[in-house]
């Protein structure tokens, strides 16, 4: 009778059956990531194509300019201005130079033929600049600009007026009241003629906007 040489052949059929499931389960799991590997190299890969919306401000087309009026005065009404602003400067310095004058004569650092002098000076440059302000009439393209400018002489022949009242008042034999009360009316004229150039030119900037 011959002998079996492996006396329990089912031994080997457990440990075999294991490592089946272990070989499986190993080629399973490599397939498995291959193929997420290769799914996720051809979603990155794919080209994508967006419809592209229009392009707002800030987002590739830069903001369309708003559009600026300008304001378009004619050659007459321009010069008519110009003239204006130099006759304004002008009395501004009248207004510097009669203040220091006065402030001079009240301090004493001047004699009083210096004070006389310098305030005769500023007599004879408010006459200039009244006669000036005459000169420079408006056109008559713009309606009510005549009267404004009737208003802006008037204050100017009456800072002139002011200017000669205060030579006057200098002159006088009194303690200064009636050199300071001229200035008082000097200065007062000086700021009412500013306000009649700031009217003028109100009503050409509303009859240019008509």
């Amino acid at each position: 009778m011959a002998r079996n040489p492996d006396p329990k052949p089912g031994r080997w059929v457990l440990p075999l059956v294991v490592l089946g499931m272990v070989l499986f389960t190993w080629i399973w799991v490599n397939r498995l990531g291959v193929t997420e590997v290769d799914v996720s190299s051809d979603t990155t890969s794919a080209p994508t194509t967006t419809s592209a919306a229009p392009a707002g401000p800030g987002e590739g087309e830069a903001p369309a300019e708003e559009e600026t009026t300008t304001t378009q005065l004619s050659p007459e009404i321009q010069v008519y201005l110009d003239n204006l602003a130099e006759d304004k400067q002008a009395l501004a310095e009248l207004s510097a130079a009669m203040n220091a004058a006065n402030r001079e004569w009240d301090n004493r650092t001047v004699s009083y033929s210096e004070a006389e002098d310098n305030m005769q000076a500023v007599s004879e440059q408010a006459l200039v600049f009244s006669t000036a302000v005459e000169d420079h009439r408006p056109p008559d393209q713009m309606l009510g600009l005549v009267d404004a400018h009737q208003v802006a002489l008037d204050r100017a022949a009456a800072a002139a007026q002011a200017a000669e009242d205060v030579l006057t008042g200098l002159r006088a034999p009194d303690d200064g009241e009636l050199r300071r009360a001229a200035l008082v009316e000097f200065r007062a004229a000086a700021a009412s003629f500013d306000q009649a150039v700031e009217q003028i030119q109100e009503i050409i900037l509303q009859g240019v906007e008509r």
